[in-house]
């Protein structure tokens, strides 16, 4: 047994406290007046399973998120998946292996950080990794989603009673080709993508109209420039273009070296004038150091004539012998003379002052003949750059153009063959485009040829013996039409002579032929399977006289067949036949209008 089935859904409210419902693996029957909350909780599935941000609940109801425990068939364990109203994440726990716990994004986005819950469901079906299954006729790709496979298994209110199939509705046409090939996948486990992408025919005929374009004018193109190059042939009639571009080329090889030697003495030059101008500033700055040397000399002997002239000032000046105070005797001191000692260290500042000044006027005289040399050199340099830019590169630019010029001949030959060449290749595209119009016969993917043999015939079989099953009223024999997807009853189809009662009925047939079938042949199976109100239509009057036996005669297959997966039936209580659903291990909730003991007043707390 593969696929999972729901344990328990609830309705999270922190103002009117939680509401839940549990499940069997089995039937499972939610039962109840109208606007008691049946649907609300097939709403609150279809939420989980990725269905609208705000679908579950009316925004009076004063509840905001769902959660939803469901356990594998096939490995120990359970996940639980929370999502509140108006968020597009999930919150999944999960201990079964493969299932990782975190947040989900119900949509899948190109890069997003978190995983899309579609891993989930698919996984729990046994589906380990992406898949890519046909879109439409021309074998284009889309991801499988859970919300593909939905119409197999999720029969809600507003289809239950549809005139065209259920599998694959008229007006749905591109929507079915994903559909078909998502069920075809469930079946055989195969994606049918090997062949690529076929372009359209209006998108072919405009590619291969742009391309004859093209090429003409391509061709109109070269024929433009062989002329243009013709032309310019003419140009070297009569020269022997092999001679001229080796006696070109030697003569520019000798002006390129003349141009190496001159750069060459330029750039010796250039390392002269470095080295000079090195010299220059070595000499201005010992001329700096001299000069500040000079102004100290010239300070110090300014200072010695100080103490001489202060000296001899000082020895003119008359002792006191008598002290000013008290009048005693002083004995007078004997006076130090520094004039000689002044005198000496004089003398030799000078000394050392002319001897400066004379390195100084060595150093000006040097700094001078550098100066001349510098000059000499920039002259030099400036006479060798002039010829260079002058002379040699307007030489060497002649000469390389004399070259690239007969080279050109030669480049000339080879395009106009080359053009020749292309322009029979294009004449042959067109040829090629041509036959291609001719012999275009696209490959198209239609889902039902992928089908088995079988497949038709085996969901005959089912309808017959379901309906039978049911003791469908007058049945003589059932027939599953490939053609419409759809099952008939006695040769018509069940929008011909039956009302919205008949066709809710016969959908939920069809459902369970394919539930049958899944079961017994399918890689994949989700093993779940979910109809709100089978026998809906009732309320309009039309199909009052569906005999009880076929009512209750639907009721006891789901009985009788609970080991081809769980089935949750949503059905008002006014229709349900009276059967007793728990002696055969179904579970059943019931939904009443009023309060009273043992009674519960609908899905969710405080809503009537």
């Amino acid at each position: 047994m593969s696929g999972f089935y729901i344990k328990k859904v609830i309705a999270k409210s922190a103002v009117k406290g939680d509401a839940s419902v549990t499940f069997g693996k089995g039937l499972t029957i939610i039962q109840g007046r109208s606007d008691s909350g049946k649907t609300c909780v097939a709403n609150c599935i279809d939420f989980i399973f990725g269905g609208s941000v705000d679908k579950p609940f009316k925004e009076t109801a004063k509840y905001d998120g769902v959660s939803m425990i469901v356990e594998s068939n096939d490995n120990e364990g359970e996940v639980t998946l929370h999502r509140t109203v108006g968020k597009n994440q999930v919150e999944v726990s999960s201990n079964i292996d493969g299932i990782a716990s975190g947040t989900y994004d119900v949509n899948y986005r190109k890069g997003a950080k978190n995983p899309p819950l579609n891993e989930v469901w698919l996984k729990l079906i046994g589906i380990e990794q992406e898949t890519l299954i046909v879109a439409n006729a021309r074998f284009e790709k889309k991801r499988l989603t859970w919300r593909n496979l939905l119409r197999v298994f999720y029969l809600d209110e507003n289809r239950v009673d549809d005139i065209d199939s259920i599998v694959e509705p008229k007006h749905r046409y591109m929507e079915n080709t994903l559909f078909l090939s998502a069920l075809l996948f469930l079946i055989t486990g195969r994606t049918f993508t090997e062949t690529d992408a076929q372009e359209k025919k209006e998108i072919k005929k405009a590619r291969r109209v742009a391309v004859k374009e093209y090429v003409n004018r391509k061709i109109q193109d070269a024929a433009e420039r062989k002329e243009q190059l013709e032309k310019d042939l003419h140009i070297f009639e009569g020269a022997d273009v092999e001679e001229q571009i080796a006696k070109a080329t030697a003569a520019l090889q000798e002006t390129q070296r003349k141009i190496d030697r001159a750069l060459a003495e330029s750039q010796r030059i250039l390392s002269s004038i470095l080295e000079a101008e090195e010299c220059a500033a070595e000499c201005d700055v010992l001329l700096t150091r001299y000069h500040r040397l000079a102004v100290q000399y010239k300070a110090d002997i300014q200072r010695l004539s100080l103490i001489v002239e202060g000296e001899e000032a000082y020895q003119k000046v008359p002792q006191s012998t008598k002290c000013p105070y008290c009048e005693g005797t002083i004995a007078p001191r004997k006076r130090v003379s520094y004039i000689a000692s002044s005198k000496v260290e004089m003398e030799r500042t000078i000394a050392q002052l002319s001897g400066l000044e004379d390195t100084e006027k060595d150093v000006e005289d040097r700094k001078k003949e550098i100066r001349a040399e510098l000059e000499e050199l920039k002259r030099q340099r400036d006479a060798l750059e002039s010829k260079i830019k002058t002379e040699l590169r307007p030489q060497e630019n002649e000469q390389q153009n004399t070259v690239n010029a007969y080279k050109s001949y030669l480049r000339i030959s080879s395009e106009i063959a080359l053009i020749e060449t292309y322009a029979t290749d294009f004449g042959n595209d067109l040829t090629a485009l041509e036959t291609e119009q001719k012999d275009d016969k696209s490959i198209e993917y239609h889902p039902k040829d992928y089908f088995g043999d079988d497949f038709a015939t085996t969901m005959s079989e089912y309808a017959d013996s379901i309906l039978k099953e049911c003791c469908y009223s007058g049945l003589l024999r059932a027939h599953f039409n490939f053609s419409t997807f759809d099952i008939e009853v006695n040769g018509e189809d069940k929008g011909t002579s039956h009302g919205k009662g008949y066709r809710s009925y016969l959908n939920t047939v069809m459902i369970m032929m394919l539930r049958k079938y899944l079961s017994v042949n399918a890689k994949f199976d989700p093993h779940i399977f979910i109809i709100d109100t089978p026998l809906h239509g009732f309320d309009d009057g039309m199909d009052e006289a569906m005999p009880d036996s076929m009512r209750a005669g639907l009721y006891r297959y789901f009985m009788n067949h609970q080991d081809e997966g769980q089935l949750i039936i949503i059905e008002n209580l006014d229709h349900i036949p009276h059967l007793d659903y728990e002696k055969h291990g179904a579970v059943v909730e019931t939904f009443e209008k009023i309060e009273s003991p043992g009674k519960r007043y609908g899905f969710l707390n405080g809503v009537k």
